[in-house]
């Protein structure tokens, strides 16, 4: 260690370049971590904002339940029963198709 300190200061050059070569090492170790603590911090913030929006918003009891979402809720409802015999309709019409596109081959 002495020979070292010696070298270091027998060239200051080498001590200039390794001094900065540290202090560049900080600044970026500093750096990322600066990102990271404000990023970290950031995303808590919008979190924590959530949440006390969504209690805020929700905690009432279900009467106080926006009316517009219960219609919402009663309109799908009744267009499902639709939707699922339409989906029903399509899938039949397609099975029929591709039978009588096979049946041609068959013959042959």
């Amino acid at each position: 260690m002495d020979d070292f300190i010696n070298y270091l200061s027998a060239h200051p050059v080498a001590l200039v370049i390794i001094a900065a070569a540290a202090l560049l090492l900080i600044y970026f170790v500093f750096k990322k971590m600066l990102k990271l603590v404000l990023i970290a911090g950031l995303v808590i913030i919008v979190v924590g904002l959530f949440a006390l929006y969504g209690y805020y918003h929700y905690s009432g009891e279900p009467e106080k339940f926006p009316q517009t979402v219960r219609e919402v809720v009663e309109k799908i409802g009744d267009q499902r029963e639709r939707v699922v015999e339409a989906g029903k309709d399509v899938i039949e019409k397609v099975g029929e198709s591709i039978k009588e596109k096979r049946r041609p081959l068959k013959d042959e």
